[in-house]
């Protein structure tokens, strides 16, 4: 091995790299040659006995998806390992010249080596050998935190999955598995002390069919559930071990509890016996503050930390409702006897006594976000996952943070908008948007960002019942994430997208990984014209051809014949046609309302949308696509405000004879349509004149598409301005209670005469 890869390796490797290859994550140096090594009879052999039995099984396995056979020789092995102390515990390197050689400071090193190296080889069908490329790798991970979240509570998944979860985990260099152990649909760890946790609360009769903010609700009434016992537990952790991953278990507290207050009703304030719901959400029934609960927590968390030896054990804290609390002569007494100002500094005194009992323990506490109200434990870490707010505000502090926002880390949102997408929580997260994720936030210092541990996606289960589906929901976008928290200086989206159709894509599916197909479905951009607006198709396939049927009004219909790229024009009109775009037959269809005239027009937008829900502007609202209902993709633009003012222009002073606006109604995701909403006109830009002033019936909170429609207007204006009111806050009983609902708005039509 040459000096210069012992210094490289031994500082945090800045260096770009020189050619590409097909290694995820991105190594920080590379230099190759047009040299090739050549694996006589497809064989790579390696000394025996430096990797256990379970290592070198995954490999042999990785090896044999590629048509190569790994071997352990005890005589003059094709690759050599060397130890280097210098090198920092997770970084390797490779040079292949005559031989090869795989330098590192750690067991971790080695093993990472081993499998990048297998990437080098072009196992192609037609391949017409197998040979590494020579030259030489230099790799260190930026960041130490670099994590996957599995939810086994919603839906509930074998041993077998979650060790197939991990290996995975580990081929592409992950290193912490975040298990979510406990929620209100399901308990799923044995507890010996208190076993009715399992035998009751690892249950439920029901669950919820279809999504959450269907009407009416319907209900699977089958049993369901499952849990693990110690020795399953035992036997996850030291595989994630041998795949040099770290387990850091979950156990939820005060909220999101009632499984276990199913088996334990005297744990609430109230006392009432109540089954495991299958319904999701967020329910008003959390441990009582009372000591018995802080005592019964703390025994669970003394059986937990003889299972998993890491460093970090998690107590959610989110989405914990002060209803009971506040309504709770207990919970009362407690914040009395120790002198605290509200129910939120009450669970910062609950989430205290865990942090104590843990740190007497020679462990560390970490939770969501929602912990850091009221005041925040001096030892505890938190995980921010309501944006970056926390996670800023918790560095600035001085606590270790690992980032996991919504927007860029919750692989339960939707990866397109196409109907063949499996049904999701909402939200819209495709592989691209997750690519640009950077875990350190603008705001800190250089000193503050020290304490970003690093960052991790989120895999919640109320809507993957199935292990293929949780495969499906997690990758590709697992190794886009990778990029942001592996990469030294991190390739350009195409590069790696290239890196994926090229390679990783087949090998998931060689290896038996199921993945998602999203990014094969064409993408449609929307462009201001002049008159209107342009639509226009893109394809990873380069060569792809479309074709388009319009549908008008009339009875005929029109095909276009597209080619990646092409765009079709459409104008404003007056003849108050609509028609339909269809991406081949059996794609789901675009309503696009061809008589607007305001077909995409500038909207001025105050306040401008949230920075999660807003997909091109204010052109989103004069597209022509009407957002659905079945909320996925980005039809839709997000408010998170006190009121929205929308304003328009038409080209001239003209008689308005319609007006249509959309909102959306989802109420589980924090979604409510406005108390009321107002629209004023001018001629001039100045003077303003209030046209209709409209307050939302439960009846018409129903209405998603094509929207409010107001007819019959008949008054002259050039400006028009839409008003919009949202609930001051979500009401009691209701998801998010107390926080400022979510206003989706889309597509505002304007028709004259």
């Amino acid at each position: 091995m040459n000096k210069f890869l012992l210094g490289a390796l031994s500082c945090l490797l800045t260096v770009a790299s020189f050619c590409q290859t097909n290694i995820l994550p991105t190594p920080s140096f590379v230099e190759l040659t047009n040299e090739e090594f050549i694996l006589e009879e497809h064989r790579v052999t390696i000394p025996t006995h430096v990797f256990t039995r379970e290592q070198f099984a995954v490999l042999e396995a990785y090896y044999k998806a590629v048509r190569v056979v790994l071997e352990e020789t005890d005589s003059d092995p094709m690759v050599s390992f060397s130890y280097r102390k210098h090198l920092l515990p997770e970084a390797y390197g490779i040079e292949i010249g005559d031989k090869i050689e795989i330098a590192h400071n750690t067991d971790v090193g080695q093993f990472y080596g081993m499998i990048s190296l297998i990437q080098l080889i072009d196992y192609s069908a037609d391949a017409k050998k197998n040979c590494f490329p020579k030259g030489r790798i230099e790799d260190a991970p930026k960041f130490e935190w670099r994590g996957l979240h599995l939810d086994v509570s919603r839906h509930f998944f074998s041993v077998d999955e979650v060790k197939s979860f991990i290996e995975t985990m580990a081929t592409y260099k992950f290193n912490t598995f975040h298990w979510h152990l406990t929620d209100d649909q399901g308990w799923r760890i044995e507890i010996k002390k208190y076993p009715k946790l399992t035998k009751i609360g690892g249950f439920r009769d029901s669950t919820v069919i279809g999504h959450y903010n269907d009407s009416p609700r319907k209900y699977d009434q089958n049993n369901y559930g499952g849990f693990y016992t110690q020795e399953d537990i035992k036997e996850v952790v030291a595989f994630a071990k041998e795949m040099h991953i770290n387990v850091v278990p979950e156990i939820e507290m005060p909220g999101h509890s009632r499984a276990a207050l199913a088996a334990y009703p005297e744990l609430s304030c109230t006392g009432e016996q109540q089954g495991v719901p299958g319904l999701w959400g967020i329910f008003d029934d959390i441990y009582c503050s009372k000591e018995e609960s802080i005592v019964f927590l703390q025994d669970v968390l003394g059986e937990v930390l003889e299972l998993f030896p890491s460093e970090y054990i998690h107590i959610g804290g989110d989405e914990a409702p002060k209803t009971r609390w506040n309504e709770c002569s207990q919970c009362q007494k407690v914040i009395k006897e120790n002198d605290l100002h509200d129910s939120h500094e009450l669970q910062s005194y609950f989430i205290k006594r865990m942090d104590q009992f843990l740190t007497e323990k020679g462990r560390k506490l970490i939770g969501w976000d929602e912990i850091l109200e009221g005041g925040l434990s001096p030892n505890a870490a938190v995980m921010s996952w309501r944006g970056e707010a926390g996670g800023i505000e918790a560095a600035k502090q001085g606590h270790f943070v690992v980032m996991s926002p919504t927007s860029y880390c919750y692989f339960d949102y939707y990866q397109s908008s196409h109907d063949s997408e499996p049904l999701a929580i909402g939200g819209f997260l495709p592989l691209e948007k997750v690519y640009q994720y950077n875990p350190i936030p603008e705001d800190l210092s250089e000193e503050e960002a020290k304490f970003i541990l690093g960052g991790q996606a989120n895999v919640w289960t109320e809507y993957i019942p199935e292990y293929y589906l949780v495969e499906y929901m997690t990758y590709p976008r697992a190794l886009a994430l990778m990029q942001g928290l592996w990469c030294q200086n991190k390739p350009s989206y195409s590069e790696f997208l290239k890196v994926y159709l090229n390679y990783h894509e087949d090998n998931l599916s060689v290896r038996g990984v199921n993945r998602s197909i999203s990014l094969h479905i064409p993408e449609h951009h929307v462009d201001r014209m002049e008159g209107g607006v342009s639509y226009k198709w893109f394809s990873v396939d380069t060569t792809a051809t479309f074709r388009i049927w319009e549908y008008s009004d009339a009875p005929e219909t029109t095909l276009h014949e597209l080619k990646n790229g092409d765009s079709i024009p459409i104008m404003r009109g007056h003849d108050r046609s609509t028609f339909l775009l269809k991406l081949d037959a059996d794609n789901s269809a675009n309503y696009v309302a061809k008589g607007s005239d305001i077909l995409g027009a500038e909207v001025y937008m105050n306040p401008p949308p949230h920075e999660k829900y807003n997909h091109n502007g204010s052109l989103n609202l004069v597209d022509g696509i009407h957002g659905f209902k079945r909320w996925k993709g980005d039809e839709w633009l997000g408010f998170n405000d006190k009121k929205i003012e929308l304003t328009v222009t038409l080209e001239e002073v003209a008689t308005i004879d319609s007006l249509t606006i959309g909102f959306l109604n989802q109420n589980g995701s924090w979604i409510y349509l406005p108390e009321q909403f107002n629209v004023k006109i001018s001629e001039d830009g100045e003077e303003w004149t209030a046209l209709l002033n409209y307050e939302l019936d439960d009846e018409e909170k129903l209405i998603v598409r094509p929207g409010l429609n107001v007819s019959a207007v008949n008054a002259s204006a050039k400006h028009v301005k839409f008003e919009v009111i949202p609930l001051e806050k979500i009401p009691e009983g209701n998801v998010g209670a107390g926080y400022t609902p979510w206003t989706f708005i889309d597509e505002i039509q304007i028709f004259t005469r």
